[in-house]
């Protein structure tokens, strides 16, 4: 068992370091579910974390219901709105972290193109905080049954408030088309300018993961060993039960979408 001392040293160790993640995922991969189960398995550890979501703050900014064409890439004024959106969020963040009000932040927005992803990874660079810890964790849907289980999902939530199930999911689809068009998949070598950001992947529902080589051996940050345990067990803790809900998904009638 611990000594006082030593559990004093791991209180404030947690206390004073500061930790971001960086969500990166097409719509209805699944990316904010993990996004929040993450959260809620890092609070349980006795951290302060919370989800900083672009979408709140676009829908919170917006004065009525953003369809499809909102996520167009050809929609230069409103790729704009959607850079700023995830900028407010971030800097949200930043604020949060500075401020002590938590000390782990996720950013959960699509990030989907290496622009964005390294504006986000400067904006942390340039903050008037020190971050400890930085995290890209890559969430992908890759089979077909599992993106159409989400995508029904997602007929149910704010941005389709009032809308039939079926209009929502037609729009729905339609802008994850649009994001489909203009993302980058990570590349190996894509954070090497940025000093200590660990990349994670997980993909379908935990079937296969990507945990850095060196982070088990990383004793000087609890959250990475948390983190590391997190996506390697990710399929046993949610991904089974994640996994029975889609095959009962496509036992019923709904199935044909």
């Amino acid at each position: 068992m611990p000594s006082f001392t030593g559990l004093t040293d791991l209180i404030q160790r947690k206390i004073q370091s500061k930790t971001i993640i960086l969500l990166v995922g097409l719509p209805g991969s699944g990316k904010s579910t993990i996004c929040h189960q993450l959260s809620g398995f890092l609070n349980a550890q006795g951290y302060s974390s919370l989800v900083y979501n672009a979408g709140n703050i676009r829908r919170a900014m917006s004065s009525g219901f953003s369809d499809s064409e909102f996520f167009n890439p050809d929609n230069a004024e409103a790729s704009q709105k959607r850079e700023k959106y995830a900028t407010m969020c971030m800097q949200n963040m930043l604020e949060d972290l500075k401020e002590n009000r938590v000390n782990v932040g996720f950013l959960d927005a699509t990030n989907s193109t290496t622009v964005r992803r390294h504006s986000m990874l400067k904006l942390i660079q340039k903050a008037d905080v020190e971050i400890s810890n930085i995290f890209v964790l890559d969430v992908s849907c890759t089979e077909k049954r599992l993106v159409n289980y989400n995508i029904t999902s997602k007929a149910f939530n704010q941005d389709y408030r009032g809308k039939d199930i079926a209009t929502s999911i037609s729009d729905f689809k339609k802008r994850s088309e649009h994001y489909d068009r203009i993302f980058e998949p990570i590349l190996s070598q894509e954070f090497v300018e940025f000093r200590n950001v660990k990349h994670f992947s997980i993909q379908n529902g935990g079937r296969t993961f990507v945990v850095p080589q060196d982070a088990s051996d990383d004793d000087s940050c609890d959250v990475t060993l948390l983190l590391a345990a997190f996506v390697t067990n990710y399929y046993k803790t949610y991904g089974e039960s994640y996994h029975a809900a889609v095959d009962e998904f496509y036992s019923c009638a709904l199935g044909g979408i």
